[in-house]
Parts: structure tokens; sequence; C-alpha cells
């Protein structure tokens, strides 16, 4: 598996209104969030998702917005004064092998989208993020075709089933695996 973060040069590409109208965030993410929650964006990049968990979780709710880049953590920053919404993002810095996040058992939601690929140990990533979760909890992931094979995904899933998680749901289309996570 290929291990390279997506360069914060990059982030225009991650956050166009294209790729709005390809993934849809807002139809992706509205089952899984309620107003009041506390959300995780995993690897968050520009605030793509950002933005859209922080309108649907509302103005009691919090949204941790992670990434390795400070770069990237600046844009989404950006973004969320833009929209009025930065009172309830948190952003949180993490370190190339660990997110670094003390929420455990505080975290309703989480997606990782398109980077499980990006970490150097996904097992490691699964198993911090189930801590995070609250019994119940869901984590919501999504790999690139393009970049995860088949066998890699399903390594992904073994390491996450191995983290505690049970798959709740998995589809895949012709350019993405996806895959619903439940903390049990």
């Amino acid at each position: 598996m290929a291990h390279s973060v997506c360069p914060a040069e990059r982030a225009r590409m991650l956050d166009n209104p294209l790729r709005s109208l390809l993934i849809r965030p807002n139809r992706l993410l509205k089952p899984h969030i309620r107003p009041g929650m506390t959300v995780l964006d995993v690897g968050c990049g520009p605030g793509f998702f950002t933005g859209v968990m922080a309108d649907l979780v509302g103005p009691e709710g919090t949204v941790i917005a992670a990434d390795l880049q400070p770069e990237m953590l600046d844009l989404t920053k950006e973004k969320m004064v833009r929209k009025g919404l930065s009172d309830r993002v948190v952003l949180h810095k993490t370190a190339s092998e660990t997110l670094h996040l003390n929420q455990s058992g505080l975290v309703d939601f989480a997606i990782a989208f398109h980077m499980v690929h990006e970490v150097p140990s996904p097992r490691v990533l699964f198993a911090e993020v189930f801590d995070c979760l609250k019994p119940g909890g869901i984590f919501l992931v999504s790999e690139p075709k393009g970049h995860v094979k088949m066998e890699e995904f399903s390594q992904e899933m073994k390491d996450a089933q191995a983290a505690g998680f049970i798959i709740a749901r998995e589809q895949h289309s012709i350019l993405e695996h996806q895959v619903l996570l439940k903390k049990p």
C-alpha cells in the first residue's frame, strides 16, 4: 500500500464544486449526523466534509477536524471562519503514526474519506478511532478504487475488525469502496 499523503498544494482539487456534485457530502453524511453530536473528520484536508458536518451538528455540536498537515488545517480554519462555523469546529494536528486524540468514548460519528491508504498503519488508525467512538458509534470509511485495490481494502477491513468494529454495511461503486463500521 502507498503511504504518501496528498500534499496541501493539491487542496483545490479536494475542495471544488465538481467533487461536491460527484460525492454529495450532505447526502452522504445526513443519515448519520444529528444536532448536538460530536463528530470526527479524520484527515480533514481543506475541510471538504468539515463544513457540512458543522452544519449538521448545529450550534450545540462539535466537529473535530484532524489532519497531519498544518496547511490543511489552516485552509479548514479559513473556510470555517468564512462560513461562520468556526465556533463548532476544533482543529486537531495529528502525527503521521497516531491521531493523538484524547476523546475516548466521546465521538458519535467519524469519517475517513480516501485517506486510510495514506497512513503507515491502518490497524493503529482503526484502533484509535474505535477508542474515540461511543458504543454504537459509526465510522464511515471510503477508499478510492484507483488507489486501493480490493485486496488492500479487504485487509483494511480485517484491521478494522481486529480493532473491534463490526461491518454494518459495505458497498462498492465504480469509483470507490465504502463501508459503515459500527462500534458495538
